[in-house]
């Protein structure tokens, strides 16, 4: 019974989330280039978090290495919409996390497609396999 009003609560806060951020990534990267851009979407991955923890959900990373920040590092997710990419971002930023995404992803969701596109992440088109090994 408290999953439907909880998940009204969660979208609420959620497209706030996009709609706000938007235009701070447009601006961050504008004045600031990358590193700024970088900042301002992992405060966004931080309030996606935080409203997530709205649903009761609950994060907890255990990571045994010490992982480098002067090298590059691949990290595979099973990539579950919302319950992987955020905390992805969050957790792993001091190591610049990019995705590899679906092309149609880097078109009309606010903050999201925009990152996407301006945040070094890889798009493709799945129905176009030779692309994606471009």
């Amino acid at each position: 019974m408290l999953s439907y009003p909880l998940s009204v609560v969660f979208y609420i806060f959620f497209f706030i989330n996009l709609l706000v951020f938007h235009p701070i990534q447009w601006i961050s990267l504008k004045l600031g280039g990358y590193e700024a851009h970088k900042k301002s979407v992992d405060i966004f991955n931080f309030f996606l978090l935080r409203c997530l923890n709205l649903l009761g959900t609950r994060y907890s990373i255990e990571n045994p290495y010490q992982l480098p920040t002067d090298k590059s590092c691949i990290f595979v997710a099973n990539h579950q919409g919302m319950y992987d990419i955020p905390p992805i971002i969050w957790h792993f930023r001091e190591h610049h996390p990019k995705f590899v995404s679906k092309k149609e992803l880097g078109k009309g969701i606010p903050s999201i497609s925009f990152n996407l596109r301006h945040g070094g992440n890889l798009l493709i088109d799945r129905k176009n396999g030779r692309e994606a090994l471009v």
